[in-house]
């Protein structure tokens, strides 16, 4: 199992969000990490190039993971119009 790892910008996008988003952004990030190995991640090009993008209905939380240290580092989450 990874670690959840939350940046100050995520951690902010999150508080404002709905607490039934809220809910399912927490449900769907501890997916990923009790299964990241299997996990087909979603490689992002352009300005956020590196990182991978978590579909959460009309949301998206955009991350990187580290296999070695077991931690998946959440930067932003948002409104999918407003994410990109």
């Amino acid at each position: 199992m990874y670690t959840l790892v939350f940046e100050s910008k995520a951690e902010s996008n999150v508080e404002d969000l709905d607490i039934t988003i809220r809910t399912r952004v927490f449900a769907k990030l501890q997916y990923l990490c009790e299964n990241c190995d299997g996990h087909r991640h979603r490689a992002l090009k352009g300005r956020h190039s590196g990182k991978f993008s978590l579909k959460i209905g009309h949301y998206r939380a955009l991350y990187t993971f580290d296999r070695r240290d077991r931690k998946v580092t959440v930067h932003e989450v948002g409104h999918r119009s407003n994410i990109y």
